[in-house]
Order: C-alpha cells, then sequence, then structure tokens
C-alpha cells in the first residue's frame, strides 16, 4: 500500500472525512440508550489502530454486506470531537475494491527490519564468547541454541498486550535495543561480564514467546501459561532445561537465571528476587529505559511541539511532555 496516499488516522483533523482501506480486527455490537442497534469496528491504518462507530446497524448487518473480522474494507470516516478527543464514525464501509492490499500493508512493524536486528543480537553474542580459558562451553553458544531453536517465536512475539513494544516482532526490538545498551555499558562498566550482560539482554525476555498468543497483525493475547506461571518463571525454567547435565560454568549459569528472575526489580512489579549482581542491576535498568523511551517515543507521534498528554500514562509518574524547540 502507498502509505502517502492517504491520511492516517493520526494526521486525520477535526472535521474531515477519511476515506481508506483498513484492517478490520474487531466488530462488537452494543445497544444505545434509545435501544437501537449499533457496532464498534476497531481498524487499522498499518501505523496506528482506532474504533469507531457505526449506528443503527447490527454484526449481522456488516455481516451482510461482507464485512468480517481480520478482512480489508474500505471505509468513509467522519471525524468530531469528543470530550476533547477526536471521535471516528463509519459513514460507509464495503470489502476493498484493492485486491492488491494484504493484512501486511496494514501490520505496524519495528523502524529496523528483522532479519537485521536477529543478526545484529546474535553477532554480539558470539563476540562475547568466554569459555573460562577452555574449562567450559561459553554461555554464548547456550544462547545462541535457544534463539535459534526458537527463532521465528522470537522473532514475530509482541513484548506485551499494551504499554511498549506491543508491535508484531516488538519482543525482538525491545531486546535488539537492550543487547546494544548491555554492550555499549560494559565499555564504560569495565567490571561487567560482557557474556553475562549480553545473553541476559537477549534472553530476559525469552518467557513471552508462551506469555503471549501473537497474531499475523502484531495483536497480543495473554495465555494460561502467563496467568499461570509469568514469563520471568518461564525463561529462567528454559534456560535450567537446556543447561542441565552440559558443559556450562554452573556459576555464571545461575547468574543468568538471576538476571532474568530479577530483572523487574522489585517484587512489587514481578520480579521473583531483587537484584543482587552489578549485571542484574544493570540489566533491570536499561530494561525500564527501554520500556519508558518506547512509550515517549510512541506519545510523541501523537503530540505536537509544546503539546502533553492529557493524562498520565499508565505505568509513568508523570503525563508526556513534547519540547518546542524552534527552529
Amino acid at each position: 500500500m502507498q502509505e502517502q496516499t492517504y491520511t492516517g488516522f493520526r494526521e486525520a483533523q477535526i472535521g474531515q472525512t477519511l476515506e481508506r482501506p483498513v484492517l478490520v480486527t474487531v466488530i462488537a455490537e452494543n445497544t444505545a440508550r434509545n435501544g437501537k442497534n449499533f457496532v464498534r469496528v476497531t481498524m487499522k491504518d498499518g501505523e496506528s489502530e482506532i474504533t469507531a462507530a457505526m449506528f443503527e446497524t447490527s454484526a449481522a448487518d456488516l455481516e451482510a454486506r461482507g464485512i468480517r473480522k481480520n478482512m480489508i474494507a474500505d471505509v468513509r470516516l467522519t471525524v468530531s470531537e469528543y470530550q476533547g478527543a477526536k471521535s471516528f464514525k463509519i459513514a460507509e464501509i464495503a470489502p476493498t475494491a484493492d485486491t492488491a492490499l494484504t493484512v501486511a500493508d496494514f501490520t505496524k512493524l519495528p523502524p529496523v527490519e528483522l532479519d537485521v536486528m536477529y543478526e545484529e543480537i546474535t553477532s554480539l553474542i558470539r563476540s562475547a564468547a568466554d569459555d573460562r580459558g577452555g574449562t567450559c562451553t561459553p554461555l554464548s553458544e547456550l544462547a545462541l541454541h535457544i534463539l535459534e531453536d526458537h527463532k521465528k517465536s522470537y522473532m514475530t512475539s509482541s513484548a506485551a498486550v499494551s504499554m511498549h513494544h506491543n508491535l508484531r516482532g516488538g519482543l525482538l526490538y525491545h531486546s535488539y535495543r537492550m543487547v546494544q545498551a548491555a554492550d555499549a555499558l560494559c565499555r564504560v562498566y569495565d567490571g561487567l561480564d560482557r557474556e553475562l550482560m549480553v545473553c541476559g539482554a537477549a534472553l530476559h525476555d525469552i518467557g513471552k514467546i508462551w506469555e503471549y498468543r501473537t497474531s499475523v497483525t502484531g495483536d497480543a493475547q495473554i495465555t494460561s501459561s502467563s496467568v499461570l506461571l509469568g514469563h520471568l518463571y518461564m525463561g529462567a525454567s528454559l534456560i535450567k532445561g537446556y543447561t542441565t547435565g552440559q558443559n556450562y560454568n554452573r556459576e555464571k549459569v545461575q547468574m543468568l537465571i538471576h538476571m532474568i528472575l530479577s530483572h523487574h526489580g522489585t517484587r512489587e512489579f514481578g520480579a521473583v528476587v531483587c537484584p543482587a549482581t552489578p549485571e542484574a542491576f544493570v540489566l533491570h535498568y536499561i530494561d525500564n529505559i527501554d520500556a519508558k523511551l518506547y512509550m515517549c517515543e510512541a506519545f510523541y507521534e501523537e503530540l505536537g511541539p509544546g503539546e502533553f498528554t492529557e493524562k498520565k500514562p499508565f505505568g509513568l509518574d508523570n503525563r508526556i511532555y513534547r519540547p518546542d524547540l524552534g527552529e
């Protein structure tokens, strides 16, 4: 899809009528106060997602028009203001006339190619290999083995349902930036174990490939494994299983498992234990930094210079402000 041909949801102005193709992801039927049915249709434009209302219409009416979940449709939307925010209403909707469009055209991806990120992560892991003077198998080989065995899920999974890195490839993007940050910090703080840092950054959220079920469009749903176990436990158990009976340095394996179990920082925020080593402290902080910066980047796409978020975003202690630095 030629994105420049169409106005995106973010760029739409109040009072404007928008005509463009979208990917329909959710159709929910509701009843208005007057007793008549209406539907809320969640749709994607490739960069963002909105929910638009269509009044005096039922889900069955949309079905009769050929409109179903996970299909591409041409819509005409009116943009108005409701409680200080943009509100979208559907004036017309029909199956798209453009047969060249695919679901991939409406799937938001990270700004770096997935293959490029995976190769950079594995390259840095290889470069950090430490066999302890030939006495053991490098921890880097463990990390590479795990990533290769779970490559498809690792490259395509979302990192969250919402909050941060909640897109197809979000887990990979989050891990990619953290591995780079970990490697850079090892050049500043030379007492850090570089192999532990890059392997820990690459594997810290590996359990999320079971914690979430990610659709082809990047939408994530929590699984029963998330509710019953959680990604910290699943990641630690995975490493334990791969290392049992193998010639890895036992202390370094334990330190890696500790990093995964403690990377949320405190028990209040889901850590199994609190960080107790320099590498565990650093992993926790770069995880928090990357999550917060991703949230800032996402809100900056919505805000103009000199604007701030209407509310304090969940997980933050203040509203986000985008500076107006002029030209």
